[in-house]
C-alpha cells in the first residue's frame, strides 16, 4: 500500500494533469455506462411519466440487473412463472371508459386512472425474453480496485442495478449499474470511486456541507461537492494505475461542473483538497499508522 508521501505525490499528479486540462479545453463529457433505453416492457415498449420513474427507484433500490418488467401472465406466456414471494409493482394508465347516451346525445367518453403489477425479469424465472434482450459486456474485475473498495473502512452498502449511478446520504447507501453494463472496467471503478467519495461526506465520516445540508440539484454547493467526488475518484484511479484510462472523462466532467456553478481554478484546487480527505479516509488510516511508527523509531535513532 502506498505511503502517505507516495499518495501526496499521486494526488498532485492527477490535480496538476486536471487543471492543465481544463486550461486547454475538454471533451464533452460521456455517461461511461451503457443506458438500458429506460425502463420497458417484454414487448419493448417504454414506461412514461411516473411509471418510468418509479421503475428505475425500484429497481436500484433492489438492484435489478435487467430494465425489463412483465405482468404474472406475460411470465406464464413467455414459458415461466413469477418466483413464489416476489412482489409485483403497480403501474399506472389513462383509459377511455364510453358513457351510455341517450339518442339526443353525442356518445359521451371520460378518463379513468387505473393500474396493473408488473415484476422485473429478474424475480421470474424459465422466461424466454425477445431477442432484443441486450447481451452483457465482458468486464473482469480489477484486483487493485477491488482491494480499495473492500477494505474501506466503515464503508457504505453497496448496490448494483439500474441505470444510475449515485449516493443516498439518508439510507448510506451506494447504488450502481452493473458492472456489465460498462464497456471497461476501469470506467465501472472510477464511478464506483466517485459514489465512494460521495459517502465520506456522510455525518459519520467526513461531515461534508455539501453531503450533510439540503441542497437542491445544480446550485452551487451541490457543484462543489461534484467537484470533490470527481476529484476523489481521479485520485483512487491514480493509487490504482488506471488513471490513463479514465482521466480524459474526470477532467470533462469536473470542467462540466466547474461552469455550471462558475467556479475559478481557486476553489477547483480547495475542492481537489477535500477530495484527498475523502481519498485518504477511503484508502483506511492503516498508512498512516504505520508511518508514524516509522517516524518515531527515525527520531529514537537521532
Amino acid at each position: 500500500m502506498a505511503t502517505k508521501t507516495e499518495r501526496k505525490d499521486v494526488y498532485e499528479i492527477i490535480s496538476e494533469q486536471i487543471l492543465k486540462s481544463l486550461d486547454q479545453g475538454t471533451v464533452p463529457w460521456r455517461k461511461p455506462w451503457a443506458c438500458m433505453g429506460g425502463m420497458r416492457n417484454i414487448r419493448g415498449n417504454v414506461y412514461r411519466g411516473i411509471n418510468q420513474f418509479l421503475l428505475q427507484c425500484v429497481s436500484m433500490d433492489k438492484g435489478y440487473s435487467s430494465p425489463v418488467w412483465l405482468t404474472f401472465n406475460q411470465a406464464r406466456a413467455a414459458g415461466g412463472s413469477v418466483k413464489k414471494g416476489e412482489k409485483g409493482i403497480p403501474v399506472v394508465f389513462w383509459k377511455q371508459i364510453k358513457k351510455d347516451a341517450t339518442a339526443t346525445e353525442k356518445e359521451k367518453a371520460f378518463m379513468m386512472l387505473r393500474y396493473y403489477t408488473v415484476f422485473n425479469i429478474d424475480q421470474t424465472e424459465g422466461v424466454t425474453l425477445p431477442k432484443a434482450e441486450a447481451v452483457a459486456n465482458v468486464v473482469e474485475p480489477l484486483a487493485a480496485c477491488e482491494a480499495i473498495v473492500a477494505n474501506m473502512p466503515n464503508k457504505p452498502s453497496i448496490k448494483h442495478g439500474g441505470d444510475k449511478a449515485c449516493y443516498r446520504p439518508s439510507t448510506d447507501e451506494v447504488f450502481m449499474p452493473t458492472m456489465t453494463a460498462f464497456t471497461q472496467a476501469e470506467a465501472y471503478y472510477s464511478t464506483l470511486f466517485h459514489e465512494l467519495s460521495h459517502s465520506t461526506g456522510h455525518k459519520d465520516r467526513l461531515n461534508r456541507k455539501g453531503i450533510t445540508d439540503p441542497i437542491a440539484f445544480g446550485n452551487h454547493t451541490y457543484g462543489a461537492e461534484e467537484l470533490v467526488a470527481e476529484f476523489g475518484a481521479a485520485f483512487l484511479c491514480g493509487m490504482t494505475g488506471i488513471a490513463p484510462a479514465t482521466l480524459e472523462n474526470s477532467a470533462a466532467y469536473i470542467d462540466h461542473w466547474k461552469k455550471a456553478v462558475r467556479l475559478d481554478h481557486k476553489l477547483v484546487v480547495t475542492a481537489a483538497a477535500q477530495a484527498q480527505k475523502a481519498a485518504d479516509m477511503i484508502l483506511g488510516p492503516k498508512v498512516s499508522e504505520e508511518e508514524d511508527g516509522e517516524e518515531e523509531e527515525v527520531a529514537k535513532a537521532a
